[in-house]
């Protein structure tokens, strides 16, 4: 999932801002640029809850140590 389809599914740019607190300037820019990690590791857990991508889908290679408490526990 690009950028910018994350920012138009959580309401656009000022939405965006406004859930991180940041100015919608920022946001809009993060559209060509990519959303900057520790922005997309906050913005992720109400992407998972809205439905439009999991934790693990929008951080395939280091969910884990992001959250561990998603990974598999130990039987």
């Amino acid at each position: 999932m690009t950028a910018s389809e994350i920012i138009d599914k959580l309401g656009g740019p000022t939405a965006v801002a406004r859930l991180l607190n940041v100015k919608p300037p920022s946001v809009h820019a993060w559209r060509n640029g990519g959303i900057p990690d520790d922005k997309l590791i906050r913005l992720a857990p109400t992407l998972e809850k809205a439905g439009i991508a999991t934790r693990q889908q929008l951080r395939p290679d280091d969910w884990q140590q992001i959250w561990p408490e998603l990974a598999p526990q130990p039987q």
